[in-house]
């Protein structure tokens, strides 16, 4: 895959989740009662999706009978075009990929600010604005007509009617200004239906003990987001007088989420993970001055029961 146009200094993009143990390309699934949802993952680095622009799969949740997929694209570099600098998106483009059609397609929306949603009817068509803008041409491609402005995101939504993957190397085309002009790149697309099974986990001692290890991003357990700074300095909390309850379910509760796409979207250990979440956001935001103060609160009990069975399930698929 290949840039159609080229630009000055391309920003390569940098992957924000992490494919433990090389076993599954796909985003793991958090299932829960009410929703399904995936963490943040962004176009693998690569020099051949290198964009100038970032595009992130922010979420897919299970809405009903359908799948909501959100993606967000910002501009690193917002400017003129010139002096390493990237003219605003004018619109993007993107093709469903091998196990997607049109017929799976329900609806679409897009957003200046991921709050207030402006719906669109899909189509699936050659883009007329790229082909006489930039003389190529794209073949059919679902079209999201919302550009970005400065460096904030916009936000894009596709209602899908079955559970699909997600497929790191889908294809998606852009159209910018006279300067940057448009592109080809690759970005986390739908892919093909989840694979069955547990997959494998990191062990907590890998994310929270090994040394050099850097994570994938920052991890939101509870609905509190932490920076990898701050989950360490959980982790290196006294343990003096036995670990607390919060702490150990944290812990085993993060591990999971930062190993992404090894623990399959089917995996047992899921049930336990929504348990110590749900517990963990009754609860402010865990440093290592309150993560002893929580023991005795209502639900604590079960919480560590599902931590304790976390860490049953992760000793039992641990990823070599």
């Amino acid at each position: 895959m290949k840039h159609v146009e080229h630009w000055g200094m391309p920003l390569v993009m940098a992957i924000v989740l992490l494919i433990g143990c090389q076993k599954s390309e796909k985003v793991a699934l958090e299932n829960r009662a009410a929703a399904t949802t995936v963490s943040a993952v962004v176009t693998p680095v690569s020099s051949e999706c290198s964009t100038p622009y970032k595009i992130v799969l922010e979420s897919v949740t299970k809405v009903g009978d359908n799948w909501e997929w959100v993606w967000s694209v910002q501009n690193p570099n917002p400017g003129k075009g010139s002096n390493g600098t990237v003219q605003d998106l004018s619109h993007w483009v993107i093709r469903l990929g091998q196990c997607a059609t049109m017929a799976d397609v329900v609806g679409g929306a897009t957003s200046p600010d991921g709050v207030t949603w402006t719906p669109f009817t899909p189509t699936y068509e050659t883009d007329n604005a790229i082909l006489n803008f930039c003389s190529f041409d794209t073949d059919p491609v679902l079209k999201f007509d919302l550009g970005t402005t400065g460096g904030a995101k916009s936000y894009y939504k596709l209602i899908i009617s079955k559970n699909l993957g997600v497929d790191l190397n889908g294809l998606a085309f852009y159209k910018s200004g006279n300067v940057t002009r448009c592109g080809e790149t690759c970005f986390p697309g739908l892919g093909c239906p989840e694979p069955e099974g547990e997959g494998c986990s990191f062990s907590q001692g890998y994310w929270f003990a090994k040394p050099n290890v850097v994570w994938p991003g920052t991890v939101t357990v509870g609905g509190h987001t932490y920076t990898q700074a701050e989950g360490m300095a959980i982790f290196a909390s006294s343990n003096a007088g036995g670990i607390g309850t919060a702490k150990k379910v944290f812990l085993q509760v993060a591990t999971i989420k930062l190993s992404g796409a090894s623990v399959l979207g089917g995996a047992t250990v899921w049930p336990y993970v929504t348990i110590g979440n749900n517990w963990l956001s009754t609860l402010p935001k865990l440093t290592p001055s309150n993560v002893k103060n929580f023991n005795n609160t209502a639900g604590a009990a079960e919480a560590k029961a599902a931590a304790d069975a976390i860490s049953t399930w992760i000793e039992g698929h641990h990823c070599d």
